[in-house]
C-alpha cells in the first residue's frame, strides 16, 4: 500500500531540506559517503542511501544504510537498510532517498546507464510504501528525480485482454488458480498461486504461498517456480513465454518478484495478473537495475 501523503509540493519538500542545509548535492554525498561501509563479498558492487525523515512538526533527519551481504539470499539493500534505520528510530514519514553506486560513477564518468543506479524491485516496494508520494528519489551519477510511483508505477490494465488468452495460457491460469486455493498462510493470511508457461515444452510449473513462523523464511511462490524450472535443466535450453499470478483480490506482484522476472525473462515477456489484465515486465518495473 502506498504512504499516505502528508507532502503538499515538492518545493515543500525543497525548503525543509534547505532548511537543514541539505541540498540535492549535500543528500548524494552523504549516500556515496556510506557506500565505503558496504559489506558485499558476493557482488562486489557498493551502493550507499541515505533517507531524509520527518517528524510530526516536519523537522528532517538523516538516515544512512549500505549494503549486507551475509549470504546471497539474505542481502539487504543500501536503501532498504535506511529506511529501516529510520523507522527503527521511530520516524514513520519520509520525503527524500537519494543513492550512490561508486563502481557505476568510475565506470563511466560521463554517463552512466540509469539500469545501474535505480532501487531494485524489493527496495521499491519498501520505498512506495514509506516514501511520502511526493517525495524524491535522487540517484547520483543522475540528473532528473524520481518518484517512487514513477520505479513503481502500477499501471492500469486492460481485462478485457484475459478474453483472448491461448488454451496453453488457459490451461496454466489454472494451475495457478489451484496453488492459490492450496496456499497455507496460517500468520501472513496474504496468500498467491503462480505458474509459468515455456515458449516450446508442455512443462509447466506452479507454486503457492508457504508460510514459516519464522515469517522471513517463508516461501515466495515465484522464486520456488524459478527454483523448480532451473532444477528442470531447461534454464538455458528455453525461454519463459508467459507468467500468471493469481490473487484473491485485486493486487499487483510485489517489487521483489519482478526484479526476479526482469533479470530472467525477455522484456515483452507475457505477465497475466489473473481478474486485472496482461502486461509486461517493462510496465511494471521501468529502468529494472541491473548488476
Amino acid at each position: 500500500m502506498p504512504a499516505e501523503g502528508i507532502i503538499h509540493s515538492y518545493k515543500e519538500i525543497e525548503e525543509i531540506l534547505n532548511s537543514s542545509n541539505l541540498s540535492f548535492d549535500n543528500l548524494k554525498y552523504l549516500a556515496k559517503e556510506v557506500s565505503a561501509n558496504t559489506w558485499s563479498p558476493y557482488s562486489h558492487f557498493p551502493v550507499g542511501a541515505v533517507v531524509v525523515g520527518i517528524d510530526q512538526s516536519k523537522k528532517p533527519k538523516v538516515f544512512s544504510g549500505t549494503n549486507v551481504e551475509p549470504s546471497v539470499s539474505q542481502s539487504v539493500c543500501a536503501e532498504r537498510n535506511a529506511i529501516f534505520a529510520g523507522i527503527a528510530a521511530g520516524y514513520k514519514k519520509f520525503i527524500a532517498l537519494a543513492v550512490s553506486v561508486p563502481k557505476a560513477l568510475e565506470k563511466w564518468p560521463d554517463k552512466v546507464d540509469i539500469n545501474y543506479l535505480t532501487p531494485c524491485g524489493a527496495c521499491r516496494d519498501v520505498i512506495l510504501q514509506k516514501l511520502d508520494p511526493k517525495g524524491i528519489i535522487l540517484l547520483d551519477g543522475h540528473e532528473r528525480t524520481f518518484t517512487s510511483k514513477e520505479l513503481l508505477p502500477h499501471p492500469l490494465l486492460d481485462q478485457n485482454k484475459l478474453k483472448t488468452l491461448t488454451l496453453d495460457e488457459m490451461d496454466t491460469l489454472d494451475l495457478a488458480r489451484t496453488a492459490l486455493h492450496n496456499a497455507h498462510v496460517p500468520f501472513s493470511k496474504e496468500k498467491y498461486g503462480v505458474a509459468m508457461l515455456l515458449e516450446n515444452s508442455n512443462e509447466k510449473f506452479s507454486a503457492s504461498t508457504l508460510d514459516s513462523s519464522a515469517f522471513g523464511s517463508s516461501v515466495e511462490p515465484l522464486k520456488a517456480v524459478f527454483g523448480t524450472y532451473t532444477a528442470s535443466g531447461l534454464l538455458k535450453k528455453n525461454k519463459i513465454k508467459t507468467i500468471i499470478f493469481s490473487f484473491p483480490f485485486v493486487r499487483y506482484p510485489s517489487g521483489d518478484v519482478l526484479q526476479l522476472i526482469s533479470d530472467y525473462c525477455e522484456s515483452k515477456t507475457k505477465i497475466i495478473i489473473d481478474n486485472m489484465g496482461v502486461t509486461t515486465i517493462e510496465e511494471l518495473l521501468p529502468w529494472a537495475f541491473k548488476l
